[in-house]
């Protein structure tokens, strides 16, 4: 049985194929007929995204879970950066390629300064400096008002809930990488490439924050077998990681991949951050594409009663999550070492050595790895010979048999006499008028259809945006309300640093935690909904694809008794349309893609943090020319009424921004998205629809034309017709085979 590759090569040639009897079907015509040219945009549309058609492999999982080192695995080599613990700040996707190359994706100027605006934010010395404009990191007053900012902070200043400050991390990382990187971001967004030898120094672009600060995307291509061709697997941040930013990025991919990997350390076993990352994706509406692989640390199990008891623990644990876990457990830095025995170090070697002779636990893991091969060649078997027989080879089939059919026709036309050609003409065009008919109410029906379920989102997404029913809005509001600041702790600081940069830490503060809930909470919410929605649309438009099935039949059969029956032509019944699982493709065509996850964490940019600044300068100034008589212990006390009065105007500025901002994103993905999937989806129904009519609906006065006026040399074109024939009906065949191969492939 041939390979996926070998299929996808066949089908791309079958379709070629197809195209090119198009073509010379309309050089006997000697016009370009508008079915024609339906058909070989399909063909075209289908070669284009067979060679583009990716399927995607989530690797996720807790920060030193082994989530590289278990993609390293995969390609047999030590090809990302390991043990980096925190670095991971981007989503790093790795392919098989011809060659080993590391495309790196940066940002541009304008989204680095946009970045620098949310981090800076409530900044004491950048409100100090009075600059009206935007920070722009390439103005050398800008990068020494913001080293300034940085300095003026107290080292516990930078600290937030035992974790650095992320907007203060942010802008160390984009000050520090500044010089290294200036000669190669641009205004707008450049790639940076690391070839061959090269390859390694990627590592030091991604492993370092002030590198990886100024990364959109990393995309590996590596000269091994890996998975096999058009799969990739994305390493993705860890799940704990403190930058709720990280998290979208993750989400982002989530909502792509075909299949989720998430990886747990059998040392530490299943922790409390795996626990809500897992949770989030259940609320996103996923989890069913998740399975669980238990990185097991040789060196930290005595035996393996003791390995197995602890994958019972992690497995009792993920039931209360996911029901029927799929697990398996082994060892990626032990397959890792025995992939690269020959290049590693000494001290590497005598590790290998020493879990080698724990044989029961290494026999138990060498299994339960080649149990996780199988799944996994199995399950990308599967998806892809799905995404091939459903999305492509039933409409190649279509179009196949609709030349094929278009031939048969014309060599019955050719047949006949000048007289005989023109009265099968004149019948078919009376048929024609009810053909075309048939097409209007197909096309009136979608777009009254289109219409109502276009009304039908609009509801929705206006009901689950809408702030004053409990939902998604509402709640971001309560979590803003009820955010409690602990003014205890900012005694020292209040005392040491004063007002501004006691305000921007809490400013920091809070602004974490309400990304995070953001992040945690609101952007599962919003997957899980817009999921929904795209089911409803898509079973929509399929219960109404269905029945036009029959009604495409009848209309053909009448169409074809309009022919003289004694030549035997007859219509074949219609392949039934199967809409439903062609929604990536239509989002691919139609260039759409649901905002991105981080897109909710952009309200900050509608607060007015001169007001805040301001209000609470005024309240401070206010009490201090009050407390100048007055005792130490009263004017500290009057300086936390201030920085309370700031924290109440932050919070009531976030509020007001956070209202905005969700309207804004509620409207984006209402008409950007969500409305525009359903033009895009319905097109692509009308489309497929009239490929059945294309043929049928031919043009005949030309022909008719021709012979009439014995303008046509009828022997060399039925010569022609018959070469056709005989490609058109070899086509057919091939595309029956290449049905009963891809459903062994399936099996």
């Amino acid at each position: 049985m041939p390979a996926y590759e070998t299929l996808k090569r066949q089908i791309t040639r079958i379709s070629d194929d197809t195209a090119q009897l198009i073509d010379e079907a309309e050089k006997i015509t000697e016009r370009v007929d508008e079915g024609f040219s339906q058909w070989k945009t399909t063909c075209q549309i289908i070669s284009e995204q067979i060679s583009e058609e990716i399927m995607r492999v989530a690797v996720v999982g807790a920060i030193k879970s082994g989530k590289s080192t278990f993609v390293n695995t995969l390609f047999g080599g030590d090809y990302l950066k390991r043990g980096a613990g925190v670095v991971t700040s981007i989503v790093t996707r790795v392919r098989t390629g011809s060659r080993l190359r590391a495309t790196l994706y940066l940002k541009n100027w304008d989204e680095v300064n946009q970045d620098i605006d949310q981090a800076a934010m409530l900044l004491p010395a950048r409100n100090r400096s009075g600059e009206p404009h935007p920070a722009d990191i390439r103005r050398e007053k800008d990068r020494q008002m913001l080293h300034r900012a940085l300095a003026d902070l107290a080292a516990d200043q930078l600290i937030s809930n035992d974790t650095r400050s992320a907007g203060s991390v942010l802008l160390a990382s984009y000050l520090n990488g500044y010089d290294r990187v200036l000669q190669v971001v641009q205004a707008d967004n450049a790639t940076v490439v690391f070839g061959n030898d090269r390859f390694p120094l990627h590592r030091d672009f991604v492993g370092d924050d002030a590198m990886a600060a100024y990364l959109n995307d990393v995309l590996l291509e590596i000269d091994t077998p890996g998975l096999g061709e058009g799969v990739e697997i994305a390493d993705c941040q860890g799940s704990d990681s403190p930058n709720p930013l990280h998290l979208a990025m993750i989400q982002d991919y989530l909502m792509m991949a075909h299949l989720t990997v998430y990886v747990v350390s059998s040392r530490t076993g299943l922790r409390q951050a795996d626990i809500r990352f897992l949770s989030m994706i259940r609320n996103m509406g996923i989890l069913e594409t998740v399975v669980f692989v238990v990185n097991c640390d040789l060196s930290e199990h005595e035996s393996l009663d003791d390995l197995t008891e602890g994958l019972r623990k992690i497995e009792a644990d993920l039931g209360l999550i996911s029901p029927e876990p799929q697990t398996f457990a082994f060892s990626a830095l032990f397959l890792l070492m025995s992939q690269m025995e020959s290049n590693l170090s000494p001290r590497d070697r005598d590790r290998l050595a020493h879990w080698r002779r724990e044989s029961a636990m290494v026999d138990f893991a060498l299994a339960e790895h080649r149990r996780f091969e199988r799944f996994i060649e199995q399950k990308i078997r599967r998806e892809r010979t799905s995404l091939l027989l459903k999305n492509h080879l039933e409409r190649l089939e279509i179009v196949a048999g609709g030349i094929g059919r278009w031939i048969d026709f014309n060599r019955d036309l050719l047949a006949r006499d000048a007289d005989g050609a023109k009265a099968l003409a004149d019948r078919v065009h009376r048929q024609r008028g009810r053909l075309d008919r048939m097409k209007l109410t197909v096309k009136n029906t979608l777009d009254g259809a289109v219409n109502q379920v276009k009304r039908d989102l609009k509801t929705a997404i206006d009901r689950f945006f809408d702030e004053h029913v409990d939902g998604v809005v509402s709640g971001v509001i309560r979590f803003v309300r009820n955010y409690q600041v602990e003014m205890h702790r900012y005694d020292e600081s209040l005392m040491r640093a004063g007002f501004a940069q006691t305000l921007y830490m809490v400013f920091q503060e809070f602004k974490q935690a309400v990304d995070a809930h953001m992040a945690e909470t609101v952007n599962p919410q919003v997957i899980r909904f817009v999921k929904s929605q795209e089911k409803k649309l898509m079973g929509y438009l399929d219960e109404i694809a269905g029945p036009y099935g029959a009604m495409i039949d009848e209309a053909l059969a009448q169409y074809a008794n309009a022919m003289d029956e004694e030549n035997g032509y007859k219509s074949k019944k219609s392949i039934p349309i199967n809409f439903v699982s062609d929604l990536e493709s239509i989002r691919q065509v139609a260039g759409l893609s649901l905002p991105p996850a981080a897109t909710t964490m952009h309200y900050s940019a509608q607060i007015k943090t001169e007001a805040v600044m301001r209000f609470g300068f005024y309240k401070i100034i206010n009490l201090v020319k009050k407390a100048l008589r007055r005792s130490a212990d009263k004017v500290h006390q009057e300086q936390f009424l201030a920085l309370a009065s700031g924290v109440k105007r932050m919070k009531r500025e976030t509020e007001r921004s956070v209202l905005f901002h969700l309207k804004d994103y509620k409207e984006n993905i209402k008409f950007q998205y969500m409305l525009k999937l359903a033009d895009a989806a319905a097109a692509t129904l009308y489309g497929q629809m009239l490929e059945r009519f294309q043929h049928h609906g031919a043009d005949l006065s030309r022909l008719v034309d021709l012979i009439s006026g014995q303008r046509l040399d009828k022997a060399n074109v039925s010569a022609s017709l018959d070469r056709m024939r005989d490609a058109s009906r070899s086509l057919q065949e091939k595309i029956v085979d290449l049905k009963s191969d891809l459903g062994q492939l399936n099996g």
